[in-house]
């Protein structure tokens, strides 16, 4: 299954969108309101008429390690700072 890397910038749009998308399946929430969801879930975003922007995709495997990489930034940072 395809994951799409999404950034919604309008709070009222994230609350309706994460309300709906939640129940349906997997959402990977990321820092600065990017999101990855199944590749189904844009239809409903789509349908709830919801701004947002797709910024990759990949498999779940790619989900996966974007979710690492966010994790691993800030503890890189207290490390070295």
């Amino acid at each position: 299954m395809q994951m799409v890397k999404i950034h919604i910038p309008e709070r009222s749009d994230r609350a309706k969108a994460l309300e709906t998308i939640t129940l349906r399946g997997r959402v990977i929430c990321l820092p600065d309101n990017v999101f990855i969801v199944p590749e189904p879930a844009l239809e409903v975003l789509r349908s709830l008429a919801v701004a947002y922007q797709e910024l990759d995709r990949g498999g779940i495997d790619y989900a996966e390690k974007a979710l690492r990489d966010s994790l691993a930034g800030p503890a890189q940072r207290r490390a070295t700072g």
